[in-house]
C-alpha cells in the first residue's frame, strides 16, 4: 500500500513541462502554499494596506513583508489557479482530439 501511494506521488511529481498534469500540480502547490500561509495566520498582517502594523513585536517592515506574501498567495489562488485548471482541461482535450484524428498508417 505504501509503495503504491509513493509511486503515485512520484508519478504525479514527474510530469512534462506544461502538460495537463504539470499545470494541475502547480495549481495544487499554489493552493497548498496559500493554505499554509492562512493556517499560520498571515492574514492579520495584511493590515499594512490601511497603514497599521499587524504585529508590534515584528515591526513594520516584517509585518508588511508577511502581508505582501499573503496577498500574493491569495491573488495567485484566486486568479491563477482557475486559469491553470482551465488550461489543463483545454490541453487534455487538445491532446485527446489530436490523438483521435491521427492518420492511420
Amino acid at each position: 500500500m505504501k509503495t503504491n501511494l509513493a509511486n503515485r506521488f512520484w508519478n504525479f511529481c514527474s510530469a512534462d513541462f506544461l502538460s495537463p498534469k504539470d499545470l494541475i500540480r502547480h495549481a495544487v502547490l499554489i493552493v497548498l502554499a496559500f493554505g499554509v500561509a492562512h493556517a499560520f495566520g498571515l492574514r492579520e498582517y495584511t493590515s499594512f494596506l490601511n497603514g497599521t502594523t499587524g504585529s508590534t513585536e515584528l515591526g513594520y517592515e516584517l509585518s508588511a513583508l508577511l502581508g505582501l506574501i499573503y496577498l500574493l498567495l491569495y491573488f495567485a489562488t484566486v486568479l491563477l489557479v482557475p486559469i491553470l485548471f482551465l488550461a489543463a482541461l483545454l490541453a487534455s482535450l487538445w491532446h485527446k482530439f489530436h490523438k483521435s484524428n491521427l492518420p492511420l498508417k
